[in-house]
C-alpha cells in the first residue's frame, strides 16, 4: 500500500469519525432531554434521557452501516475517491459484505493491532474479503 492510499485512508476515517462524533454530539446537546450543559457537566439524570441514547444510537448504526451509504462507501471514502471491491471478484460488494466488514471495527483493540501487523490492512476486510482501492484505477 502507498503512502498516498494510506494517507488518503486515514483522512476518510477522521473525516467518518467527524461525522459519527459530530452527530452523537449534537443528538447530546439537542436531542430529546439534551442539553449542551451536559456535556461541560454529566449527571446521571443524563443518562436516563432519550438524547444519550439517541447519540449513541447514532454512532453505533453509523459506524455498522456507514459504508452502505454514497453508492457502496461512506462520505469519508466518497470525499477521498476511494472505492471497496471484492477481493476475488474485483467488483462492487454486497451490502452483507459491508457490514460484516463494519462490525469487526467495534474490537477496536484486535482491529489496531492487526492494521499494525499487516500495513494497513483490516480484519474486517479479511473477513468480508474486501479491500479499498482508488477510484480511478
Amino acid at each position: 500500500m502507498t503512502k498516498d492510499m494510506i494517507r488518503r485512508r486515514f483522512l476518510a476515517f477522521m473525516i467518518d469519525m467527524i461525522i459519527a462524533y459530530g452527530g452523537m454530539i449534537a443528538l447530546w446537546c439537542f436531542g430529546p432531554g439534551g442539553s449542551p450543559e451536559h456535556l461541560m457537566y454529566p449527571t446521571v439524570k443524563f443518562w436516563m434521557t432519550g438524547a444519550y441514547w439517541l447519540g449513541y444510537l447514532w454512532l453505533y448504526a453509523y459506524g455498522i452501516f456507514k459504508d452502505c451509504l454514497c453508492g457502496r462507501r461512506s462520505l469519508g471514502k466518497l470525499c477521498m475517491g476511494l472505492w471497496i471491491i471484492d477481493t476475488q471478484s474485483q467488483a462492487k460488494v454486497s451490502y452483507k459484505q459491508l457490514i460484516l466488514r463494519n462490525i469487526t471495527f467495534f474490537i477496536v483493540q484486535v482491529e489496531c493491532v492487526v492494521v499494525l501487523i499487516l500495513r494497513g490492512k483490516r480484519l474486517g476486510d479479511m473477513v468480508a474479503k474486501t479491500k479499498v482501492v482508488d477510484l480511478n484505477l
